[in-house]
């Protein structure tokens, strides 16, 4: 029996702005334990104070990123790998249950003064937390990827940058009143009420699969989905063009469909036309644009997150001092960031949903991330920081949203994987020259300034993107090969009845 259907089509469920509402919990829980570390940045300086010297921690305080980044370069293949193969619904609870479990040992790890074993919680919640975030958007795609995708994407993000800034006023409060065991321990309580919504959207999930299924034939579907995208060219509009499909040829291909599909029975693969390629099958198969828009959210990604990281030390050191009272009041500060990046973040999906134009707002949000890392050592973070949120807002309603419709749904898993391998990858490297760059020269001054370079280079990237974006008309707004899938069948069947169950 089929594990996942990657082709159904799912946006005429009656229900899917339910599951939209309660899907959206997941990622609270998990940014909340993400940025909890920055948060306590001077209190567990303290905490550590009697063991190792300031800079010392500085050090070993970078490693709770960097190996968070650098262990998730390699991670999410695994869950891209299960998503691909058995569906989101598995993928999304596991990873939910991964953050409490990870959470668990970064607490003990603080109570030991252990930053080996905070390490080893970090790596484990790490891989639930960069994991959970692109099976969201690939669980949700099927709803709403014809009308409402970038809204909704947005909406998660914003349910996402609410979970950092209830870290950034919540922790500090409760490590100031209760101490720094229950604050870190906050984590656990945010997770489980992330599990409880978990368990329900999967529910609503599996409602709509046997609805949907009991008016499908599903074989005959996934074959007209790959034999469209295969035979139509990337310059195409999707305005422009319809699957023809002959009844009595399509009925012999399905017949050997089919065949194919107990053939990969046997070898463990059931229900895919097409084996999954491996990683260097895949830099073959998807197109040059993918890797360069995966690289330009990368740089987007680490400049603002190597930001974060050192935010409460950098804030407290150039504006408020250095006190464990400044940490509320820097934690304040960044929230504002979180806040305009989870606003903006739905306004521009919908902007993107209607009006398209993705490449051209990268190339706007790299402009606004180079110029606003310089800016915050000058002016007073305020105005900064909202401009540091709108460039993240904005590459996150374009790139991010824009691998839907750059590769084939059932590798989406691996797409957003391989996205995540090269911003972890960047971002393995960024909290360590930050640290290194503060222990050298004293300051954070010359942090700022290479945050900005990572700035200009995503915008010398955004450029090329957005060339071959227009060469291809507009293919990261979904008029391109892929732009045909399980949300679009009743666009490309002539006879609408076509891909419906017989009697």
């Amino acid at each position: 029996m089929r594990q996942c259907f990657p082709f159904l089509n799912k946006c005429h469920y009656k229900y899917r702005w339910g599951v939209l509402g309660f899907c959206i919990w997941l990622v609270l829980g998990a940014f909340y334990c993400f940025d909890i570390p920055t948060s306590l940045h001077n209190t567990l300086q303290t905490h550590f104070a009697d063991i190792m010297t300031a800079e010392a921690f500085e050090l070993y305080y970078g490693g709770l990123y960097s190996l968070y980044s650098f262990a998730n370069i390699f991670l999410p293949f695994i869950s891209g790998k299960i998503r691909d193969q058995k569906g989101d619904r598995i993928v999304l609870i596991l990873m939910v249950i991964l953050v409490m479990i990870g959470q668990s040992i970064f607490v003990y790890g603080v109570h030991q003064k252990s930053f080996m074993v905070m390490y080893l919680g970090r790596i484990i919640s790490g891989w639930g937390i960069e994991s959970v975030v692109p099976t969201q958007t690939s669980f949700i795609s099927p709803y709403f990827k014809d009308d409402y995708l970038g809204f909704a994407v947005g909406l998660n993000e914003f349910f996402a940058t609410l979970g950092s800034i209830l870290t950034m006023y919540l922790c500090p409060k409760l490590a100031l009143e209760y101490g720094l065991l229950v604050a870190v321990s906050s984590g656990i309580f945010f997770n489980s009420f992330s599990l409880i919504c978990g368990i329900i959207t999967v529910m609503l999930d599996k409602h709509a699969e046997k609805h949907l299924l009991d008016q499908v034939n599903y074989d005959q579907v996934k074959y007209s989905v790959l034999r469209t995208s295969e035979n139509r060219s990337p310059r195409q509009s999707k305005e422009n063009n319809k699957c023809v499909i002959n009844n009595d040829i399509q009925q012999e291909n399905i017949i050997e469909v089919e065949q194919q599909n107990e053939q990969q029975n046997q070898n463990g693969e059931d229900g895919q036309i097409i084996s999954q390629p491996d990683v260097v099958q895949a830099i073959e198969m998807f197109p040059k644009i993918f890797w360069l828009v995966s690289w330009c959210y990368a740089l987007i990604y680490s400049s603002v997150l190597g930001f974060i990281n050192i935010s409460v030390g950098l804030l407290s050191e150039r504006w408020f001092g250095v006190t464990e009272e400044s940490e509320i009041e820097a934690g304040f500060v960044v929230s504002i960031m979180w806040f305009i990046t989870g606003l903006f973040t739905p306004l521009f999906g919908s902007y993107t949903d209607k009006y398209g134009q993705r490449s051209f707002l990268l190339i706007f949000a790299t402009i606004l991330c180079t110029f606003s890392h310089l800016m915050i050592w000058y002016v007073f973070p305020f105005l900064s920081l909202i401009l540091l949120g709108t460039s993240l807002a904005l590459a996150f309603a374009s790139a991010w949203t824009g691998i839907v419709f750059l590769v084939r749904p059932d590798t989406l898993g691996k797409a957003y994987a391989l996205v995540i391998a090269v911003y972890n990858f960047t971002f393995t490297l960024v909290p360590l020259a930050v640290g290194a760059l503060r222990a050298y020269y004293g300051t954070y001054f010359y942090s700022q300034i290479m945050l900005s370079i990572l700035g200009a280079i995503a915008f010398i990237l955004s450029i090329f993107i957005y060339q071959l974006d227009k060469n291809q008309e507009n293919i990261l707004d979904g008029n391109g090969q892929y732009a045909i899938s399980a949300t679009s069948l009743e666009k490309n069947f002539p006879n609408e009845n076509a891909h419906l169950k017989e009697d």
